[in-house]
């Protein structure tokens, strides 16, 4: 399974679009991970025909709507995934996930941190914001190894991190 990660689109739907596109023809991915900054955002993807899991960021209006969630946690393949628009709507248990993703910087990183993979894929909000390149994360989870990549908006690796699964919380 290759899960597909963005962040921080701000209203760039051209550019969401776009990467949204590319993650599902080139890079197979099957689901998309939209960490917020615009929640409007990645209800389009939704209503385009995407598979799409979706938390608000800061400066959403949903942000501040108590019925949508701030935080989701759930199981792709057995695998838990824990994901914020920002690192401090995180509460304890979904630190111990397997892999936690937040976005909100508009930086780009992955790093392993004991048993989790943290990953915060950057932005797409244009194609440079706060000297930092548009980028956007997939994960794929295989039998033995879970992977985790940084793309330029070309699909192009920049950044990558595989695990052995059996070390994942």
């Amino acid at each position: 399974m290759i899960l597909g990660v963005m962040s921080d689109t701000h209203g760039n739907r051209k550019l969401m679009h776009q990467v949204a596109g590319l993650m599902e023809a080139a890079l197979e991915v099957t689901v998309i991970l939209h960490l917020g900054d615009e929640f409007t955002d990645a209800q389009e993807l939704a209503m385009a025909g995407h598979e799409v899991r979706m938390v608000p960021g800061l400066w959403c209006e949903a942000y501040h709507n108590a019925r949508i969630p701030k935080r989701l946690v759930e199981e792709f393949d057995g695998l838990k995934v824990a994901m914020a628009h920002a690192d401090r709507d995180l509460r304890h248990t979904e630190r111990a996930a397997a892999i936690i993703l937040t976005g909100h910087t508009h930086s780009a990183v992955i790093h392993r941190i004991g048993t989790c993979i943290y990953m915060n894929p950057g932005h797409l909000k244009r194609h440079q914001d706060r000297n930092e390149d548009a980028s956007f994360g997939t994960i794929a989870i295989n039998n033995d190894t879970v992977r985790c990549a940084i793309h330029d908006i070309s699909g192009g690796v920049r950044d990558e991190l595989t695990a052995l699964r059996n070390q994942l919380a």
